[in-house]
């Protein structure tokens, strides 16, 4: 082929427009060949092997095709006008900040799984706010702002962080106290427990401290509203009661006055009142050792004493009662007791003193639990010189041994009833409380024989049973003048040095006839006396606590 001659080649592969130069080298007019191979790698058969300078390549070989260019030794890419490195997609760590123009990557342009390390992000975000729906975690927390934020932490003050919710302070932490809410809203405090949800709480509406779910500590564990006079329950009917209004009883506030949820009543019975455990509902009931349904798991906090009818109201037996009621001079709770451990069968005689309703029992034994044998008690046998009282353990008894003739000391004398009261944590009765107690009974007169067993009949206005008129009871005072006579009758235990000492007894006898009555005392008896128509009452101190 001639210089300048032009010639065709047709080959299906790289087909193409050549001539032949000066030199005598056949040059590629055209087109671009287009392949993941360079063009004439393997020239056909007769053919010529090389390429032309300046020959055009668009290689394949890649994702994104390269145009290639022959320089006369090597296909070479071609390279944008401009200085600088151009990078493709097989070239990997050339890109530099210089490299990217400022401002022109957007978020599209990062990857949704990038996960970029915070370690690449300067900290200071300026006033934009960081959100995030995962977890932030830092070493150190610090707010600058002192506004009030919808949710979250914030600086109320110098030294002081301050916690808020729905635009609300909350909870302010300073360097001197930690207040929770300052403004004073109404914004409940709450610990939870393992098991109690509100194991500790402070409501803010109410303005109480709750723990343990019940308690109001504010109120007092036991509280009595101001100024009231008389037990924390009140006789609403004849045969109910409700505890009164503004009162903390076992830590339970009652801010309204709450009825008692009554039990079966039999006459002549004492009733303890549970309290539920969580509820405070109160519940009657004559067991004082099983709480009753509705107040199962809680504990007896008041009691009193249901009787028959027939009980007067007014001196001598006057304006007795049509009715069996709850005796309202009975009702104990813990706020308004006796000082005696055992407050069963007992009367409030108007809010000086307690006495028991009944007569000792000949069986009567202080124990440490209510299963003992109450000192006040329907049915018992009286206790008397004939059957005579058991000997308290105080003083050496076994709960199954009564007292004897000892050293010219009867088994029924004043200093063996007083041992007995004593162990029941009571006393003999005063001459003017035994005035006082007996009021109502029949006066100036007696039943005529031995009654035998305690029995509700001759009774007083606070419910006393067999006040007058029956057995005589056994008072706490004594009288004695010493000139030179001395009493050896103590059961063995010294001598009373006194020409003729002696102990008061009460209420008369059943064969006293007219000589019986409230305000009947017979100092005609020694201490070491005993008969069997002479018993004993007991009495005890008045508590208000609370």
């Amino acid at each position: 082929m001639s210089d300048g001659q032009l010639a065709l080649n047709t080959n299906l592969v790289s087909p193409g427009l050549f001539f032949k130069d000066s030199n005598g080298d056949s040059v590629k007019i055209g087109p671009i060949h287009v392949g993941a191979t360079a063009p004439n790698a393997t020239p056909g058969a007769g053919g010529q092997a090389g390429n032309s300078k300046g020959e055009a390549w668009l290689d394949t070989s890649a994702t994104n095709p390269i145009l290639k260019v022959w320089n006369g030794s090597a296909f070479v890419a071609v390279q944008p006008v401009g200085t600088g490195t151009v990078v493709s997609t097989t070239d990997t760590g050339t890109v530099t900040s210089t490299m990217i123009l400022d401002g022109t990557i957007v978020n599209a342009d990062v990857n949704a799984s990038a996960a970029i390390a915070g370690t690449k992000i300067s900290p200071d975000f300026g006033a934009q706010n960081v959100v995030t729906t995962g977890t932030s975690t830092a070493a150190s927390l610090i707010p600058t702002s002192s506004s009030v934020p919808t949710n979250g932490v914030y600086l109320p003050a110098a030294n002081t962080v301050g916690v808020a919710a729905n635009s609300v302070e909350r909870l302010k932490i300073g360097t001197s106290e930690v207040v929770f809410n300052d403004a004073g809203n109404d914004i409940d405090f709450r610990v939870e427990g393992d098991t109690n949800t509100d194991l500790f709480k402070i409501d803010a509406g109410t303005d109480t401290v709750i723990v343990g779910g019940k308690y109001n500590i504010l109120k007092g564990f036991n509280r009595r509203p101001p100024l009231h006079r008389g037990p924390l329950f009140t006789k609403t009917t004849a045969t109910t009661l409700s505890v009164v209004a503004d009162c903390s009883l076992n830590g339970f506030f009652y801010s309204a006055a709450t009825a008692v949820t009554m039990g079966t009543h039999t006459n002549n019975t004492d009733m303890a009142i549970w309290q539920h455990p969580t509820s405070g509902a109160l519940v009657s009931d004559a067991s004082f050792t099983t709480a009753p349904a509705g107040a199962t798991g809680g504990s007896i906090v008041a009691g009193y004493h249901y009787i028959p009818s027939g009980r007067p109201t007014a001196v001598n037996s006057g304006s007795p009662t049509a009715s069996a009621e709850i005796l309202e001079y009975s009702i104990w709770d813990l706020t308004w007791r006796p000082e005696c451990p055992d407050p069963r069968g007992m009367a409030n005689i108007d809010g000086r003193f307690w006495c028991d309703l009944y007569l000792c029992g000949s069986t009567s034994f202080a124990g440490t639990t209510f299963s003992a044998v109450q000192s006040s008690k329907i049915g018992l046998t009286i206790a008397d010189n004939s059957s005579p009282p058991l000997i308290p353990s105080f003083y050496g008894g076994n709960g199954s041994t009564a007292y004897t003739l000892t050293s010219g000391n009867n088994p029924g004398s004043w200093y063996n009833f007083f041992e007995v009261a004593h162990s029941f944590g009571k006393r003999l009765m005063f001459s003017w409380e035994f005035q006082a107690a007996a009021f109502g009974a029949p006066e100036a007169g007696s039943r005529g024989s031995d009654p035998g067993t305690v029995q509700w009949e001759r009774q007083s206005k606070w419910g006393l049973a067999q006040a007058t008129g029956t057995l005589a009871s056994w008072g706490i005072e004594r009288v004695g003048i010493h000139t030179s006579g001395s009493n050896t009758n103590t059961g063995g235990r010294g001598t009373e040095f006194a020409d003729a000492p002696r102990a008061v007894f009460l209420g008369g006898n059943w064969a006293n006839g007219v000589g019986s009555g409230s305000r009947s005392a017979d100092w005609g008896f020694v201490p070491s006396g005993g008969a069997n128509n002479i018993s004993a009452r007991f009495a005890a101190g008045h508590l208000v606590l609370g």
